[in-house]
């Protein structure tokens, strides 16, 4: 039996992660999340699982992560952090705290045990580039500190920069996975897709933001969840970083009109200007556009889930899952 960890498990991606490595009859999958399971909404179908195994903790608490920890473990799939422009606002120093120190800690415990280590990054990471698409050896264009957006994308560099330091001292095995803008069932509503899908289906206006002119790829949580199982157990995989995400560029608007189709709500956006509710804390970007070659050349990997496919699957399942149509508190 082989033991995998996942840390962040009951989150979006990580959910879908476990789902993936619990179909493989070979996988006991030990989980740390902070959620109490039974609170762990997106594990409700697994949640009784005999392979999975979760434990309720703080990453933040090295002692709680030594506890869990399993030395004879092949993988730990690095999932947990802070997501959302809006926490990224409110704490910022929470922010850099959970995933700077979390992150030290578990690249300690894999060093010792010779654990493969996977971290979840993010296209955040290079910021305001203008040169797109973005290589993974793209630089880093960032606004100033005082700025509380680039926090997140600051420290999952800073946690980059440590895999990579510990991969050079001791050949710790390791796999980056840099994750552009991931939709689909399951996602908490308070981001683009998620949230038009949410408030569209309950009849209300969805918020589009800064007029819908800016672009990103939207890539579908199961071809990620595909990428990310390659770049762990391919060798090609090993100590490289790879970007995952679909490569078809759309604007915002143009997500929102399909999104707007495939619900049938009829109702017009909410115009929602980042400026004036977020103000000098807070800056947007652009374009985001991965080039996506290098994950298709040595890991076989490609995104097929074109958005307007994706977003079509994304409002069928919410129309089944009414507990995600729930008021919630955001």
């Amino acid at each position: 039996m082989n033991q995998v960890l996942i840390t962040g498990g009951s989150g979006f991606v990580g959910s879908h992660l476990i789902d993936a490595l619990l179909r493989d009859e070979s996988n006991e999958v030990h989980v740390f999340d902070m959620a109490p399971l039974d609170q762990a909404l997106n594990l409700r179908d697994v949640k009784d699982h005999p392979r999975m195994i979760y434990t309720q903790g703080d990453i933040r608490n090295t002692e709680a992560l030594r506890k869990w920890y399993r030395k004879d473990a092949t993988a730990l799939y690095h999932m947990a952090a802070v997501v959302g422009i809006k926490n990224y606002l409110a704490d910022p120093l929470g922010l850099i705290d959970t995933i700077v120190g979390g992150t030290r800690v578990l690249l300690e415990l894999a060093r010792d045990a010779g654990t493969r280590f996977i971290l979840a990054s993010t296209s955040e990471i290079y910021g305001k580039n203008p040169a797109v698409p973005w290589d993974e050896n793209g630089d880093r264009v960032l606004g100033p500190p005082s700025v509380d957006r680039w926090s997140y994308s600051s420290s999952k560099a800073v946690c980059e920069h440590m895999v990579h330091a510990i991969h050079r001292q001791t050949g710790l095995p390791f796999s980056i996975v840099r994750l552009f803008n991931v939709y689909g069932p399951r996602q908490n509503p308070i981001f683009v897709v998620s949230q038009s899908v949410y408030k569209a289906l309950r009849g209300e206006r969805p918020l589009l933001y800064d007029n819908g002119s800016q672009t990103r790829c939207f890539s579908f949580v199961h071809d990620i969840v595909q990428g990310i199982l390659l770049a762990a157990t391919k060798p090609e995989g090993n100590a490289q970083t790879f970007n995952l995400g679909n490569n078809t560029e759309v604007t915002i608007g143009q997500v929102m009109q399909w999104i707007l189709d495939a619900t049938g709500n009829t109702v017009q956006a909410e115009q929602f200007n980042t400026t004036e509710k977020f103000g000098s804390v807070y800056e947007d970007i652009l374009r985001r556009v991965p080039a996506v070659e290098k994950a298709k050349k040595l890991l076989g990997w490609s995104a097929t889930t074109s958005a307007e496919a994706g977003i079509r699957s994304t409002v069928q399942w919410a129309r089944e899952n009414p507990w995600w149509l729930a008021d919630r508190k955001q």
